[in-house]
């Protein structure tokens, strides 16, 4: 282990500053078991999003019935940590048990269904990067390997910006917790620096947030209409070009008399909120819109998917 924290001081030297000369909170990490880990083991459940079948990962199933699966979670975030102690861990456990009763509440409001499971957990959890692990034991005669694949992946955009994969030592040891400590240690190091450089870059670039507005039935109004000086359309666009990285990702419309998709817009990381500086997710801005809506005379509402999808209906 001496290897490890000889590693894991050189990186954090080289890093430390970065941190020091960042206004911000740190990252927020959430270590979870891979789909394909969880389709391997029978770990999933189905989910009807909007009349496709689609086929997600059953987290709270695969920690209760593999005893050794959250020991390996949490053994990834902690040499996580061992490399960057500024990481803060969410713990899976804490997302699945906000995440039921964020269900409960809903339930008894009559809320929707459009929100599959897994989704609710990773937006309960409110974290910035998910760790995505896959591990299988390899026996060998009377040895065991540990094959491994760790994921960094943004949790707003599910996009895998840090694989690394590797197969560990043989060892008469059976334990996966140990063997892929031993397999993932010296690999630790570069990969929890590719997490925090993603994170940093985002103070540059943008959390990417993906919108989808439409009018409801009931509106009075159209995409087209006429709202002070502008359109409907107009007004959003110009709130989501001043609520963003320079406008960044509001090329990639879809739009209709009646709704308008962007794929994903940059929004500021950190952002002015009730008067103070803050990390700004995807409720922050879509409350924003729906203040400014409101300012217009436009009733909405908005609903959250996962971390980075944000549904506002127009009244």
């Amino acid at each position: 282990m001496k290897r490890l924290y000889t590693i894991c001081t050189v990186f954090l030297i080289l890093v430390g500053s970065t941190f020091a000369q960042k206004v911000m909170t740190p990252p927020h990490v959430m270590v979870i078991p891979d789909l394909i880990y969880c389709k391997s083991h029978g770990f999933t459940q189905q989910f009807n999003n909007n009349g496709l079948t689609e086929t997600i990962p059953d987290y709270e199933k695969a920690l209760s019935e593999d005893p050794s699966l959250h020991a390996v979670l949490t053994q990834v975030a902690q040499l996580i940590t061992d490399c960057n102690s500024d990481i803060v861990i969410v713990d899976i456990v804490e997302a699945i048990n906000n995440a039921k009763a964020d269900a409960a509440m809903a339930a008894a409001n009559a809320g929707d269904e459009s929100e599959s499971v897994d989704e609710a957990i990773i937006r309960n959890s409110e974290a910035d990067i998910l760790v995505k692990v896959q591990f299988d034991l390899v026996k060998n005669g009377p040895e065991y390997r540990v094959s491994y694949v760790l994921n960094g992946t943004d949790a707003y955009t599910s996009r895998n910006f840090a694989p690394v994969s590797g197969m560990g030592k043989g060892s008469t040891s059976a334990n996966p917790v140990v063997l892929l400590r031993e397999a993932v240690f010296e690999n630790m190091a570069p990969f929890t620096k590719k997490l925090t450089d993603y994170y940093f870059a985002m103070v540059n670039k943008g959390r990417m947030i993906a919108f989808d507005i439409k009018t409801t039935s009931t509106s009075a109004v159209t995409m087209n209409s006429k709202v002070g000086e502008y359109t409907l359309r107009e007004q959003i666009e110009d709130f989501l070009y001043d609520n963003s990285i320079d406008g960044n990702g509001l090329e990639r419309v879809q739009s209709g008399n009646t709704f308008l998709r962007y794929q994903g817009v940059y929004v500021p990381l950190i952002s002015t909120i009730r008067g103070r500086q803050r990390k700004q997710g995807a409720k922050d801005v879509a409350q924003k819109l729906v203040n400014f809506l409101d300012e217009n005379g436009i009733s909405a509402e908005y609903k959250i998917r996962g971390l980075g999808k944000v549904n506002i209906y127009i009244k």
